[in-house]
């Protein structure tokens, strides 16, 4: 039986091509589908794994990049301040665009959202503006 992988396995790992961070993500959002990790060490593994997405200068490549919007955009809640931290982080840095636009239509009624909550989307939205398709768009302009 195949072990699965948790946050720990991945943050040991050497350096990897954009190539295997893609088999790793397919593997993690696999894994959650099938009930495998839960929201936690599956959010835990996307942001180690996001964060050496960034390192690579690359866009994640669809049809898994489309894939994880998916996931993140039926995840999306304002109810859980930890919740909305990650996928917040995760969707900026991975440019994924209808968790984005869930995001920012989800602070069209305040009314039942945390002011903590409220702000880490104002300011992501305030971070990101309407470039959230490529999320190296400003890094590359300074270079």
């Amino acid at each position: 039986m195949k072990k699965i992988m948790k946050k720990d396995d991945y943050s040991k790992m050497p350096w990897v091509s954009a190539e295997d961070l893609y088999l790793l993500f397919e593997q993690a959002l696999k894994d959650f589908k099938q009930s495998k990790l839960s929201k936690k060490e599956f959010f835990d593994i996307l942001d180690e794994l996001t964060m050496r997405q960034v390192d690579t200068y690359e866009i994640l490549k669809e049809p898994l990049r489309g894939q994880l919007d998916n996931e993140l955009y039926n995840l999306w809640n304002t109810e859980n301040y930890d919740d909305v931290d990650i996928i917040t982080s995760l969707l900026i840095n991975l440019g994924l665009k209808n968790t984005y636009n869930k995001m920012k239509k989800s602070i069209e009624d305040t009314s039942e959202i945390s002011p903590e909550i409220l702000e880490e989307i104002q300011d992501a939205i305030e971070e990101v503006g309407d470039n959230i398709d490529d999320p190296y768009q400003d890094y590359m302009k300074k270079m």
